[in-house]
């Protein structure tokens, strides 16, 4: 059959996949020199005002070199979480200063944050727009975000400003190999060899362009050269493998895999290319065998999914290939070609309706996907729609015309998009290792939920504050809150109520004894007791505010209790199913408490407009009833009256990124990461940079 566009069918295997290992970032902090603050002060006779003037001054500088410090330190030791942390600090005490940007970035490339860190270094260059190491670093990040005009305009820059670092000429290199640049990236290899670089990696990145030139004697030479300097890199052996792959010698290439897996048992990367060796040798049992070892290893692998489906299609087990390629979509959602490659396997299985929804979905996300109009006219001629078909081949012989014309003369920005949308999440990394990042651990994605009050806890780090000085409808100055479960004491909790028995019994009239009481029951999970409770402080204060906010929260949780369906929070996992699709509010019951709940946070928010956890709460609660842009807009709200809210950011990304808006959901994310919400960098790995 022909194919008409420039897309293949069977995809096995990428060599933009990295060829290097980035835990150390090419020589962490490299260039980053050891900081000294110069501060300078004028002198005046009058003693007393020099201390007034002076002494400030130091203070300052004396903390935000203090942050620098200590930040530096962890972020040597990797601890790149705490290092964000002195770093936000060292940029609220000097805003004007690139040092406490450009670290901060430093770390947050080291979490995989792109976002975050060419923020942070564009902020830096601002102040220091001559420091060569800076764009060198944008640069790096702009890459990984497939914005390599942005990338190699900053490496240029880079390198007028320091034309003998090697390692700019390095980087620059694997931004130029995965371009398929072959001849450039091979000419900043040897001037990063020329400026006494002397590492194995330039002689792989050298030698996977030889590669990419069909040169494969040098290709090779190169990689032994490689080796050479450093045998117990796993990596090398598999970059070499790859090279007798393509010179069709499966062979010699297994011998080479044998041997990184010998060296590192558990290199996904490296088990992963052993299966497609397997595969060329009709080793089926073998390659079954390394596909299922790197799903265990890196299980949102999607080259492991696909490869395996193609197996599982050589045996005619069309259904179970279905089943792989369902999770590749789940974790590669625009991939094209894996729904025109389920569409086919649809169509072959007599689902018809199922292949046109995938040809239809390819179209939608990509329309000059000539392919997937081409398969989509064959599907509808067979199911007698001719008029349909007829206007399906002409769009797919028009798209094919217009794009030979082009003599492969797609613009840059074009190529990625496109190369964005066929290529596979790879993740090849153990996550059984020690060392493991943050960012590849294996988390569940979910929404943070509702902020509730907090009675007593010693668990101080969970603890947000609301500052209620001088807003008299509080029963307190200060309003303690959490998003994490706070079970009391029973009997601890049940001592409590007994004296406030007494006192309501005494003084039936004062509400805020009713309240507190029903906070207690509310912490205790007595919902029941604690509604009347909230309801009696209620009718006898009106506008006892978090009575409302409380009555809310004991509600939901109710909700939640009495729906026997509702396992545990709504996820938004790596299947980013819709919360209505979980029957959790299918009855009139369900529906109608949400309304309660909505209505009591209204209320709260009506007395006072600043109070931003009322809206949080009420965004999580219109989530969980598929109001999703309703959401969004109290996540919104939230924020502008609390700008450091991590958690609103946090709930706001992930929604947006359900609704396929990643670019600013994934901003979002990054702005929660930065203000310590850890998972934050494991929602980017999975969602943001494909």
């Amino acid at each position: 059959m022909l194919v008409y566009s420039k897309l293949s069918h069977k995809i096995l295997h990428s060599h933009s996949t990295p060829v290097y290992n980035k835990t150390h970032k090419f020589a962490l902090l490299i260039g980053i020199k050891n900081y000294r603050l110069n501060v300078k002060y004028s002198v005046s006779n009058n003693i007393l005002l020099l201390f007034i003037i002076i002494f400030p001054a130091i203070t300052t500088a004396q903390r935000f070199g203090s942050y620098l410090k200590y930040g530096k330190n962890e972020l040597n030791k990797e601890n790149y979480l705490e290092a964000i942390k002195y770093f936000n600090s060292a940029v609220k005490q000097r805003p004007a200063s690139y040092e406490g940007y450009f670290l901060r970035g430093v770390a947050k490339y080291s979490l995989d944050d792109y976002i975050g860190a060419e923020k942070d270094f564009t902020n830096a260059i601002e102040f220091d727009p001559y420091n060569a190491e800076i764009y060198h670093y944008r640069a790096i990040v702009r890459s990984e975000q497939y914005n390599f005009g942005g990338a190699l305009e900053d490496y240029g820059t880079a390198i007028e400003l320091d034309p003998k670092n090697p390692y700019i000429y390095l980087n620059r290199a694997r931004t130029n190999l995965f371009l398929k640049e072959y001849k450039t990236a091979i000419s900043d290899c040897n001037n990063a060899i020329k400026h006494k670089y002397k590492k194995e990696n330039v002689y792989v990145i050298r030698g996977m362009s030889y590669s990419g030139m069909e040169l494969y004697k040098e290709a090779i030479e190169d990689l032994n050269t490689a080796i050479r300097y450093d045998p117990s890199n796993s990596n090398t052996y598999v970059q070499r493998g790859s090279v007798w792959m393509d010179l069709h010698e499966p062979d010699s290439a297994i011998v080479d895999f044998n041997k990184a897996i010998k060296i590192d048992s558990v290199n996904s990367y490296a088990i992963f290319n052993r299966a497609l060796a397997e595969m060329e040798i009709s080793d089926t049992l073998g390659a079954f065998s390394d596909l299922n070892k790197v799903i265990e290893l890196s299980p949102y692998n999607s080259y492991a999914y696909y490869n395996r489906a193609i197996l599982k299609i050589g045996q005619g087990n069309e259904a179970d290939a279905i089943d792989d390629l369902n999770k590749v979509i789940t974790l590669n959602p625009d991939n094209i070609v894996v729904y025109l490659y389920r569409g086919q396997l649809k169509k072959a299985t007599g689902d018809y309706s199922g292949a046109m929804e995938d040809y239809s979905k390819a179209i939608e996300i990509y329309p000059d996907f000539a392919d997937a109009w081409y398969e989509r006219s064959q599907l509808k001629r067979q199911l007698r729609d001719f008029k349909g078909a007829e206007e399906d081949q002409k769009m797919a012989y028009r798209i094919n015309e217009f794009n030979f014309s082009l003599n492969d003369s797609l613009k840059l920005d074009e190529q990625m998009y496109l190369k964005r949308l066929i290529t596979f999440s790879g993740e090849f990394y153990d996550k059984k290792t020690e060392n493991n990042k943050i960012q590849d651990e294996i988390v569940d994605i979910e929404l943070r939920p509702v902020f509730t009050t907090v009675l007593y806890s010693k668990d101080i780090e969970n603890i947000r504050m609301f500052d209620t000085y001088e807003k008299p409808l509080y029963h307190a100055e200060v309003i303690t809150l959490t998003d994490k479960e706070c079970m009391l004491d029973i009997n601890t909790a049940n001592q409590e109520i007994e004296l406030l028995d007494k006192e309501i019994f005494t003084k039936p009239e004062n509400p805020e004894n009713y309240f507190k009481r029903a906070e207690l029951y509310s912490h205790t999970h007595n919902y029941n007791n604690a509604l009347f409770d909230y309801n009696i402080a209620l009718m006898q204060d009106p506008n006892c505010i978090m009575a409302y906010f409380s009555r809310a929260n004991t509600r939901y949780k109710l909700t939640e209790l009495l729906n026997v369906e509702y396992e545990s929070q709504y996820q938004l996992n790596s299947d980013f199913n819709p919360p209505a699709g979980n029957n959790l509010y299918d009855t009139t019951f369900l529906r109608k408490s949400l309304d309660e709940i909505l209505q009591d946070y209204n209320k709260v928010i009506s007395l006072d407009p600043d109070f931003y956890f009322a809206y949080f709460n009420r965004g999580y609660v219109k989530c969980m009833n598929g109001d999703y842009w309703g959401a969004v807009s109290d996540f919104s709200k939230a924020l502008d009256i609390e700008p450091n809210f991590s958690e609103a950011y946090f709930n706001k990304g992930l929604i947006l990124i359900f609704l396929n808006l990643k670019t600013v959901g994934c901003e979002n994310i990054s702005h929660a990461g930065e203000l310590g919400i850890q998972e934050s960098y494991s929602v980017m790995k999975r969602y943001c940079f494909k």
